[in-house]
């Protein structure tokens, strides 16, 4: 029997916990002779699905990689009913059994009828525990304590208060005010921040995430931020339940207020003008939803990676990258929309004018037997493989049951082991799919069939684009790669 062992603490304060839940797990799994096949551990709330190892057990469930999913008690996979019948119904539907060692859930055994009443009972312990904090934080809010984990961009934190910030991260703040009364528009104010080497809000706090580069919306959030001067404004939003992190704005006449409540940095009457003239330049700003043009989507910077953009004064593409940040990032990498579809028509009646049926047959025949000739290979490999992992797996597990090998060695060399067995599977698959393909001469027919449909067309059109080009890059001399989506005719180069 192989396990799945699921094991979650909502804090790091309580990770002497995980210890104690491995602990269990090796007696219980000791006493039945069962395999561990992978350990899945979260520091998180369970309320949330978005957890990194929860999310590999799922992905491995639908996999089928394991026949059982042990848990301490249903609430250390989920606080949330609709989670929890999620993961239920993903265990069901690949025929894998979950079992608690509280005993309230052993599918094993059939005990599985009292799942919804233990799902209901830890989202309902859930969301008393939520309102608790909230009316904790409500009630320091209205004692003027700054309730965030995160002060705003040109403050710090110190007892609970708001104070100046030491560093330049203040007078940023007074900048990006007066640039923007001085008419400068987010993104213009996002380009000088960042062409300067100013520190980013994420940057400031430390975030793993954070971007080299400003962004308008992080312009947008400054300028629009109260507490700048010097009111403490909070509870501006809330989440809708403890299930969903979608948050919904509060009222204004709702939200908690503390006048004065720390040193501002910005005067109220700016404060003010700001908020007037963005409300007028959102509405002279107002016009219809940008069209999509022909190559969105499908022009990427051969440097950067980056987007490219249309720009309608130019009638071509820019490097998004450049457009929004300038020339110390990136270099324009620019094409000309209309050049661009001549070129491609060109590329496609070209290649369905010389497409020789019997010539690209014989190619792909020839290919399609030394991949067949090599997946069988693979696969009688696999099958050893599998055989050889079977047994180093029960050695590790009597190994580990011992003592002789710590927790860490087993999980990476199981986790070794693991990975080698998905990529062996993959090649299966690969090879399965090759076997089930239909015949070359109709793939090549077809697609000769579809390349003369538009040998007559004299403009390219969005239809064309989509069926037939992958993607386009661009260099930064204006030449392009083109990747097209001809699979087969690729073979013609070969």
């Amino acid at each position: 029997m192989r396990c799945a062992i699921y094991i979650r603490v909502s804090t790091d304060k309580q990770k002497s916990s995980l210890e104690n839940q491995r602990s269990l797990f090796f007696q219980y799994l000791e006493d039945r002779g069962w395999d561990v096949f992978d350990f899945y551990v979260d520091v998180e709330s369970g309320t949330t699905g978005r957890r990194e190892n929860l999310q590999r057990l799922i992905r491995d469930a639908k996999a089928r990689k394991f026949d059982v999913i042990l848990a301490k008690e249903l609430s250390r996979l989920a606080r949330n009913g609709g989670l929890s019948y999620q993961i239920r119904d993903i265990a069901m539907e690949n025929r894998i059994h979950i079992v608690t060692l509280d005993n309230a859930i052993n599918t094993l055994e059939g005990k599985g009828e009292m799942f919804g009443l233990y799902a209901w009972m830890y989202e309902q312990e859930s969301q008393r525990t939520s309102t608790r904090i909230k009316a904790a934080l409500s009630s320091k809010a209205r004692k003027g304590e700054f309730k965030g984990s995160v002060p705003p961009y040109g403050y710090r934190l110190q007892n609970g208060k708001l104070i100046l910030a030491e560093d330049e991260t203040l007078s940023n703040v007074k900048r990006i005010f007066r640039m923007y009364l001085e008419g400068k528009g987010f993104d213009a104010i996002a380009r000088t921040l960042t062409r300067e080497g100013c520190p980013t809000p994420a940057q400031v706090v430390g975030k793993k995430n954070a971007g080299l580069y400003w962004q308008g919306t992080s312009v947008k959030k400054i300028l629009t931020n109260p507490h700048y001067v010097g009111d403490l404004v909070q509870g501006r939003q809330t989440t809708i339940s403890v299930t969903s992190k979608v948050r919904e704005e509060i009222p204004r006449e709702q939200q908690i207020v503390t006048e004065n409540a720390h040193q501002a940095i910005i005067s109220r009457e700016d404060f003010e003008a700001v908020q007037r003239y963005m409300t007028g330049r959102k509405r002279q700003q107002a016009k219809p939803k940008a069209k999509k043009h022909l190559f969105t989507n499908y022009l990427f910077c051969a440097d950067c990676g980056k987007a490219l953009w249309y720009v309608h004064y130019r009638k071509g593409y820019v490097c998004g990258n450049y457009y929004k940040h300038c020339k110390h990032v990136c270099s324009q990498h620019s094409v000309k929309e209309k050049e661009l579809s001549e070129v491609i028509l060109n590329d496609i009646r070209s290649i369905a004018e010389t497409l020789s049926e019997n010539e690209v047959m014989g190619r792909l025949e020839s290919k399609a037997a030394h991949t067949r000739k090599q997946a069988e290979k693979q696969l009688q490999s696999l099958q050893r493989r599998i055989e050889k992992l079977k047994e180093q797996k029960t050695g590790l597990i009597r190994l580990l049951a011992s003592g002789t090998i710590t927790e860490t060695e087993y999980k990476g060399a199981t986790e070794s082991s693991n990975a080698e067995l998905f990529t062996l599977q993959e090649q299966l698959k690969c090879f399965q799919s090759q076997q089930a393909s239909g015949s070359t001469g109709e793939s090549i027919a077809r697609l000769k069939k579809e390349l003369k449909q538009f040998m007559k067309i004299k403009e390219l059109t969005p239809e064309m684009v989509h069926r037939l080009v992958d993607k386009i890059e661009v260099k930064a001399d204006g030449s392009v790669n083109i990747h097209y989506k001809f699979t087969s005719t690729a073979l013609l180069s070969a």
